[in-house]
This record gives C-alpha cells, sequence and structure tokens, in this order.
C-alpha cells in the first residue's frame, strides 16, 4: 500500500530522472515500482515467519539454536534448488493449466498470479484504498487487526485465573482465516483436527504423550507431506510431462473435491 501511494499507476516499474551530486550528467534509469515492493516485501515476511516457526519448533524440543540455524541455512538452499527444478518442470509441462483462471485441485497459478493481481491493484491503491473508494475497508482492516487482541488483552489481564485468554492467538486464528477465501479449502480441515487433537485432547487429557510425541510428530508431517508433495508432482501430477490418473475413492472426489453440497449442484 506504501508502494502504491509512492508510485502511483506503475506496476511493474517507472522512469526516473536521477541528477548525480555533482551534476555532471543526468541519468534516466527503469526503477522497480509495486510488483518488485509486492515481492520481495511479501517474501521477506513469509521466510522470516518461517524461521521463526522452526526455532520455536526446535526449542520445545530442546534443540540448540546453533544446529538448528545450520539446519535451517542447509534447508534453505536445497529448498532453493529443488524449487526451481521444480518450477521450471511444472511450467514447461503445465503452462495451459497454470494460465487459465480456474486451474484444477492438483495445481493452479492463482499464488503467483496474485503478485501480478496485488501489483496493479496496489498501483491504483489511492483510487481504490483511500477513504470513501470502493475497497475503503481494506484500509479500514489495518484499525480492526489493532483493535482485535485488545478484548483478549485486557480479560487476561483483569482474569489472570482464567487460563483460556493466553491461549487465543488472534494473530494465528485470524491467518489460517484468511486461507479459507482461496479455492478449494477442504484440505484446512486437517489443520483443525489435528491442532484441536494435540493441543486440546492429548495436552489436557495424556500430558505425557503430548510431551514425548507432539511436536515430533508435527515435525515428522511437515517434512513427510513436503518429500510426498515432490515425489507426486513428477510421479502422479505430470510435473514431468505426464500424469497418472489417481484413484476414485471417498479421499479423492472427482465430482466437488471439497465436498462442498454448492459446487456440486453448480
Amino acid at each position: 500500500m506504501l508502494a502504491g501511494y509512492m508510485m502511483p499507476g506503475h506496476p511493474l516499474g517507472m522512469h526516473i530522472t536521477i541528477t548525480p551530486w555533482v551534476r555532471l550528467c543526468t541519468l534516466t534509469d527503469e526503477f522497480p515500482a509495486n510488483m518488485y515492493f509486492k515481492t520481495y516485501s511479501y517474501n521477506a515476511l513469509s521466510q522470516g515467519w518461517l524461521l521463526l516457526r522452526d526455532l520455536k519448533l526446535a526449542q520445545q524440543n530442546k534443540l540448540s539454536s546453533k544446529a538448528t540455524f545450520v539446519t535451517q541455512v542447509i534447508g534453505c538452499i536445497m529448498g532453493a534448488l529443488l524449487n526451481y527444478v521444480t518450477m521450471i518442470s511444472i511450467v514447461q509441462n503445465q503452462a495451459t493449466i497454470l494460465e487459465s483462471a480456474e486451474g484444477t485441485n492438483i495445481r493452479s497459478g492463482a499464488q503467483i498470479q496474485q503478485f501480478n493481481t496485488l501489483a496493479i491493484a496496489w498501483s491504483i491503491a489511492p483510487k481504490m484504498f483511500s477513504v470513501g473508494a470502493r475497497y475503503e475497508w481494506v484500509t479500514i482492516a489495518f484499525l480492526i487487526g489493532f483493535i482485535t487482541p485488545l478484548p483478549f488483552y485486557i480479560m487476561h489481564r483483569h482474569f489472570p485465573q482464567q487460563r483460556i485468554w493466553p491461549y487465543l492467538n488472534t494473530s494465528i486464528i485470524l491467518w489460517y482465516l484468511g486461507y479459507l477465501f482461496v479455492g478449494l479449502n477442504a484440505s484446512l480441515t486437517s489443520y483443525y483436527i489435528l491442532g484441536a487433537f494435540g493441543q486440546f485432547y492429548l495436552r489436557r487429557y495424556r500430558p505425557q504423550y503430548f510431551v514425548k510425541w507432539n511436536y515430533l510428530i508435527s515435525a515428522a508431517l511437515d517434512g513427510g507431506t513436503q518429500v510426498m508433495v515432490f515425489l507426486a508432482t513428477f510421479a502422479v501430477f505430470g510435473g514431468s510431462g505426464k500424469s497418472v490418473p489417481f484413484p476414485t475413492w471417498a479421499g479423492n472426489r472427482t465430482d466437488h473435491y471439497d465436498y462442498c453440497a454448492y459446487n456440486a449442484l453448480s
């Protein structure tokens, strides 16, 4: 939003004239605008969030910070290489699907296309998000995000004996609620089921299992999912150019993947 107000009307880049201090010459160059601002700020924020998540997981499992950081650096380098190879292969073999507006239940270009969309949207921010504009609630949401945690904080300060308030982390709750507006979101159900099972049932009624297994299984699920996605991309989902039809069963419906009756009727 800041970039949109600073460089309105320039989603990709803008020509600027630079006059050196000594004024011997004048330089005209292409200055990266909203697209670059969005890309670097979003990815820096995401990588920082993932770094903190892994450090917290390591701390809960009594791992040293040095070993954790070294592992993260190695994983970041390997992940960048594997992601690049995967991206090149998928783009070459599945370009038609990635360019379509709908995509499929396996892949779509929606996440990448949001950079193009938001670059254009932010470039006209003064006309779209200012007070009185059509999407003024986007700007007002900053104030809502600031106010939302305050009632829980106040209740925690005045009623510390009620242990529920420290566990209501509005940042995490609202972050994952934001995923519910994109495409097929039935996969998010597993997040809530596993989270409730571990953090509520095991932590309250089986604390010995919680301490011993909860975070280890969490790390195993994350790592196993990433490995399986990488293998399935090439072996099943056509990342290498040839896809293998996956069997139709209760967990892989072909009519409406997320069991949404609205989608089935439409």
